[in-house]
């Protein structure tokens, strides 16, 4: 009798765990706060940001999106170029005769195209200032810095990355 008695209790706390885990586990992946990572890698995501915050007209809203449009469209090339430029860095880990003036040189093909990259978003933002009236220019001012520096050090960098898929 006290074995079975054990048993019970056994099986009714087997049953308890269970139930938990299985509410534990509809609640993260069925009711859980849905996050639609489409939307959050659109690099839309910058130009609404800055409507928001500067409450841009429709026509600054749209020679905004002209800009990033030319913009992407010419600086693209330039970021895809040093993803591979270090994915073929990092390759030569494992490559004994790789020296280092081969490192050097990659390296300094690597701060050139930086170099670049940063110019050219530079230049797009001195240029997208224009567009703006004098009291949205100062908050822009402010904005930008802030935008870069939580990207990772560019917009080249982290989730609004218009190259990653």
């Amino acid at each position: 009798m006290n074995n079975l008695t054990k048993n019970k209790w056994f099986l009714f706390l087997l049953g308890f765990l269970l139930l938990a885990n299985i509410t534990l586990l509809l609640s993260f992946f069925v009711f859980g706060e849905k996050s639609d990572r489409k939307t959050l890698n659109q690099p839309a995501s910058g130009a609404q940001f800055l409507a928001k915050e500067l409450s841009m007209t429709k026509e600054q809203q749209s020679k905004h999106q002209e800009l990033r449009e030319v913009h992407f469209k010419t600086i693209k090339p330039l970021w895809e170029e040093i993803h591979k430029t270090k994915d073929s860095l990092y390759k030569q880990l494992n490559n004994p005769s790789f020296d280092e003036n081969s490192l050097q040189e990659i390296t300094d093909r690597l701060a050139e195209k930086n170099k670049q990259s940063d110019q050219m978003m530079f230049r797009y933002f001195k240029e997208l200032r224009t567009v703006f009236t004098p009291e949205q220019q100062i908050k822009f001012d402010s904005i930008v810095p802030q935008m870069i520096n939580k990207r990772g050090g560019g917009w080249n960098k982290g989730g609004g990355h218009p190259t990653k898929k």
